[in-house]
């Protein structure tokens, strides 16, 4: 059997793993702290003659995990949100809350919404992290007032007040290390 060797197909296979091993190097360099013009970009072409350029972006965080867990918690108070804001009989029910449900839409329901907007958008801003440990700190009051013997649903309370402090650690760790994110100015 005899081998062909096709040296267009070469070449773009070439063309692609030099281009690989410079976005590598780009990264690298990013990574490392160098200006944000040494970033790793690529350009691609469209269909149509146009072209895309990508960049990376302009956050260090250390490790670069912080943003997408604080994205994940923006989208766990975005959900949270929704339950306080529309379903405030609900949470009184499960919780064994006494009291104005629209109490609940406010102090939980809106609260919760803000914030979760305000990482959706912007995972990296660290004074909505911050004000969602503010919450996390008054949920955690709420919630030990409910673990009392005379509440029905002390059970649920219980397991309320057992996420909200595994949250509010994630909260306090995230917010930590993105007060301390070094960015680049544009």
């Amino acid at each position: 059997m005899s081998s062909v060797h096709n040296s267009d197909a070469d070449g773009a296979w070439r063309r692609r793993a030099d281009k690989a091993v410079s976005l590598f190097k780009g990264a690298r360099s990013f990574a490392a702290g160098e200006p944000a013009d040494r970033a790793p970009t690529t350009t691609f072409r469209l269909p149509g003659g146009g072209r895309m350029r990508l960049s990376t972006d302009r956050v260090r965080a250390k490790p670069a995990l912080s943003p997408q867990v604080s994205f994940m918690l923006g989208q766990n108070a975005i959900g949270l949100g929704v339950l306080g804001l529309f379903f405030p009989n609900g949470v009184h029910r499960f919780l064994g809350l006494t009291g104005s449900p629209q109490t609940t839409q406010l102090l939980f329901g809106a609260r919760e919404m803000v914030t979760g907007i305000g990482l959706f958008s912007d995972p990296t801003r660290s004074g909505v992290l911050w004000a969602r440990v503010a919450g996390d700190v008054f949920d955690i009051a709420v919630l030990s007032t409910l673990n009392r013997r005379s509440n029905p649903q002390q059970s649920n309370a219980r397991l309320a007040l057992g996420a909200v402090l595994a949250v509010t650690a994630l909260d306090v760790i995230t917010a930590t290390r993105m007060t301390n994110v070094k960015r680049n100015r544009a």
